[in-house]
């Protein structure tokens, strides 16, 4: 059977399989893929304007103003620098110096809370009081009793409250899962993960008060550092993927560089005990640029029947040799994966993936190869999650992922972080992730 025959007979019976170029999990169908029609445009705000903030106006100047016009944005900093750089993403925007103005804005539909973590609650209990759909980054606050607070104030409005864990929407890792949860390859029983840079995290600016508060993420007092400010979001993807809720956590840490008055580690490291046996390896560093490909990580889970290796955008599978044949295997595009990107990156190669593509049958339908099209990178997980909220509000209907994944995620971010700065074991207790 030749390629086309092959492809034309799997979606002729719905077989889930790989392209002749890529894999995809989704079930092939002869019909060209229908999107839905586009509901009605949600009005916008951005609260916070620092790093993050700015990252989201990006992503909603990408979306457009017909599905999110930005009707205001706000930061209690009065800097003409900061005002004029939000209003190159939108130029149409009301600015405002006191978030409770914002609220007020009868023509604001939802509002984005980008502010430093600590920041968070007041914000977001006030936005829900005001009736506004909110997305709250993670993790939902520094101190848990917050979290709480936060969460129940979610799953008690009548709006959505939808957490910052990107992950959680981007459309490369939920088609990784599909091949992770799968039985066809085993279960799995190992993780790890990484996010290096070389940064040290330190801003500056001429007036002390002000740069203390740019700084928040150096104390401990505001911060919960690498693992909670940063590692939230690949660890509560380990959590998903292995579908369970952590048992115990050992965490290291250290300040090995920047002894510039800090308190949070410059790198720390933990191990987290998941059910049956499943341990997922965590570490962060802000001294080391090693692994770090195009300023993301990686994770890679092990199962049985394979191995799988996520990269952002981008995902491949190491089938092992005597793992059940599917069918599609020979079908599917193949890289040879090094340390840095496939086939060109530098270092050991580190063996043969199958490329996982997570909208290979949208390609195939559309009468487009996924193998040389590929997934599309330009969107990242934070355009994908502002794109989940905003078509979540749009459709009325409550997003995937809402206010007990964002406190589960955050408790355990929490305690990792806890155990990472005492250098200590910490057992998970039934009663922290209650609501």
């Amino acid at each position: 059977m030749n390629r086309r025959d092959f492809l034309h007979a799997a979606a002729a019976s719905g077989l889930s399989f790989a392209s002749a170029s890529a894999v995809s999990a989704v079930e092939l169908r002869p019909d060209p893929v229908k999107e839905p029609p586009p509901g009605p445009p949600v009005t916008v705000a951005v609260i916070g304007l620092g790093e993050q903030g700015r990252a989201i106006l990006t992503s909603l100047a990408k979306l457009g103003p017909s599905k999110a016009p930005i009707a205001a944005i706000c930061d209690n900093f009065q800097a003409p620098i900061l005002q004029k750089r939000a209003a190159e993403f939108a130029p149409t925007a009301a600015m405002s110096y006191d978030y409770r103005k914002v609220l007020d804005d009868k023509t604001v539909q939802a509002v984005f809370v980008a502010t430093p973590s600590h920041k968070h609650k007041q914000i977001v209990l006030d936005a829900l009081q005001a009736g506004k759909h909110v997305y709250c980054e993670a993790p939902l606050s520094t101190d848990l009793g917050e979290a709480k607070a936060i969460a129940k104030a979610g799953l008690d409005a009548k709006t959505f409250l939808m957490p910052g864990l990107q992950v959680r929407s981007n459309a490369q890792a939920i088609h990784v899962g599909h091949f992770v949860k799968a039985t066809d390859f085993g279960r799995i029983v190992q993780g790890r993960g990484h996010w290096h840079r070389r940064n040290s995290w330190r801003l500056a600016h001429p007036d002390p008060a002000r740069e203390k508060e740019l700084n928040w993420r150096l104390s401990k007092e505001t911060s919960t550092g690498l693992l909670g400010e940063v590692g939230i979001h690949q660890i509560d993807m380990a959590s998903n993927y292995i579908n369970a809720l952590p048992l115990s956590v050992t965490g290291f840490s250290s300040l090995q560089e920047y002894k510039d008055g800090r308190d949070v580690p410059d790198m720390a490291q933990c191990i987290i005990e998941y059910p049956k046996g499943v341990t997922y390896y965590y570490d962060a560093s802000l001294i080391s640029s090693f692994e770090n490909n195009k300023n993301v990580g990686y994770e890679v889970f092990y199962a049985s029947g394979g191995t799988f290796l996520i990269r952002d955008q981008r995902a491949w599978m190491f089938k092992e040799a005597d793992a059940r044949t599917l069918g599609w295997e020979g079908f599917a595009r193949k890289d040879v994966l090094k340390a840095g990107e496939p086939a060109n990156g530098t270092g050991e190669a580190i063996g043969i993936g199958i490329a996982l593509v997570a909208d290979a049958s949208k390609q195939i339908a559309l009468g487009k190869d996924p193998g040389k099209v590929g997934t599309d990178v330009s969107k990242t997980s934070l355009y994908q999650a502002i794109e989940a909220f905003v078509g979540a509000i749009s459709a009325n209907k409550k997003p995937a992922v809402g206010p007990l994944e964002g406190y589960h995620a955050t408790v355990v971010a929490t305690k990792c972080h806890e155990a990472a700065l005492n250098k200590t074991r910490i057992e998970f207790r039934d009663e922290w992730f209650a609501l």
